[in-house]
Formats: structure tokens, sequence, C-alpha cells
């Protein structure tokens, strides 16, 4: 099978088409025709820069749960992102547990792959189940240009990696890349552009403050697929008591 994203092709067509362009007879065309290049301001964004280059018709997809965001996650950031160069990692009134790593795809692929991902965790019979936090840590992402405190994933730990294996098939079907192994699964609350102000603040949460959020459980009922600004939910069956 093809691969769903060939990351290589663009570039060498671009390369291409523009020794064909230089080759030809055609005048020049003024600037107004040229695309416009956006510049990335990192001092808007409080340091962070994007790590993938912006390309039309170019999608951002991933698949993940989410729970809400519990009083005590809230208490926890409280003595956290009052640190300097902390910020909250948190937009609206969920937690997101990733279960793939983010992908790139076109218009026309985005249905083909949100349907392949309904159709193995149907027929995988995947069933909803109770989750909980065990632990608060720090991970780097692969460009290391951000650091994140995590809450990882205790209770629901085997629940997620079978759910992660009906994901994961899909993504091997499509030559797409797997999610990381071994898997963390955890919810990222705040970031810095390093790990250090992260280590330095999290020995300022009280111990009372961790044990609290590892006593609360979230059910989690369904599977959700992100493209672009399009969110589709995916019923898990229901738990077979």
């Amino acid at each position: 099978m093809n691969s769903l994203v060939d990351y290589e092709s663009s570039d060498s067509e671009s390369s291409i088409h523009e020794e064909q362009l230089s080759s030809s007879s055609m005048p020049v065309l003024s600037d107004f025709f040229s695309p416009v290049q956006k510049k990335e301001d990192p001092s808007k964004h409080q340091g962070r820069i994007r790590t993938k280059a912006h390309i039309e018709n170019s999608w951002a997809s991933y698949v993940y749960v989410e729970v809400p965001i519990s009083d005590e996650v809230k208490e926890i950031l409280k003595y956290i992102i009052k640190k300097d160069e902390i910020y909250s990692n948190i937009e609206g009134n969920k937690l997101h547990i990733s279960l793939s790593k983010c992908i790139f795809l076109k218009e026309h692929q985005l249905e083909m792959f949100i349907q392949k991902i309904r159709d193995q965790v149907t027929q995988d019979a995947r069933h909803s189940f109770q989750l909980a936090f065990a632990q608060v840590s720090i991970l780097t992402n692969d460009e290391k240009t951000r650091s994140f405190l995590t809450t990882e994933v205790g209770m629901g730990y085997n629940e997620l990696s079978s759910l992660l294996k009906s994901v994961d098939f899909v993504m091997e079907n499509l030559h797409l890349p797997v999610f990381y192994k071994p898997a963390r699964f955890h919810a990222s609350i705040a970031w810095s552009l390093s790990e250090t102000p992260l280590k330095k603040a999290i020995g300022s949460i009280p111990t009372i403050a961790i044990d609290d959020l590892t006593t609360i459980s979230h059910m989690v009922s369904k599977l959700i697929v992100k493209c672009g600004n399009r969110i589709t939910e995916i019923s898990l069956s229901k738990s077979v008591i």
C-alpha cells in the first residue's frame, strides 16, 4: 500500500517546477503575484517557535481521549504557573491524552483516515473505562524546543494500550508513524522553553496536592480524532461489568 503522506515528494516536485520555470521564456511576474511568506515572531508566543512550516492544504491531525480538568489539576497549576518562564498549557475545560503523534494530511484524505480509525476501534470492540493520574513528571518534545509538566496515567493504562493498538494498526497500514514506545500516556498542563524552570517548580508542589490528584478518576467513553479544526468523536462500547 502506498503511504498516505509522502513527506519527500513536495520538495522534489517544487525543485523540478522551479527548474522548468527558469528555463522557459515567460517573463518574470511582478512581486504582486509572489506568495507571502509568513514570519514567526517568537516574542508574541512566549518564545515558542513553530516546529513545522505552514503548508497550504496540510491538516495537523491526531488521535486522543479527553478528561475534565479537575480542581486537583487546577490546584497543582497554582504552584507552577506563578513561576517565571512557565506557562499554562490548558485550553478550554478538557485535558487531552494523545494516542498518536501529530501527522499532516491533505483535505481529501481526512474522511478516509477518520473512517479507518472508526472501523478499527469498532472491530476491536474497545470499551469505555475509568482513568486516573498517578504522578506528575516532565517530558520534552522531539525537537527539544519545549518541555512540559505532565500528569501521567496510572489506572486505565492497560485500556489505553489496547486503544493504542487499534490506532497503531491503522497508522502502520497507512505507512504513518506510530506512537512512542514504550508509551507514556499523559496530559500536558504547563510548559516552558527548557526543563530547568519546571524542575525547580515541581519541587514546590505539596505532596498532598499530588496525592489528591491520584484519587480522582474519570470515565473515558469516546476516542477523538482532530484534523485541523474538525473534531470527530468515536464512541467506545459500554463497559462490561
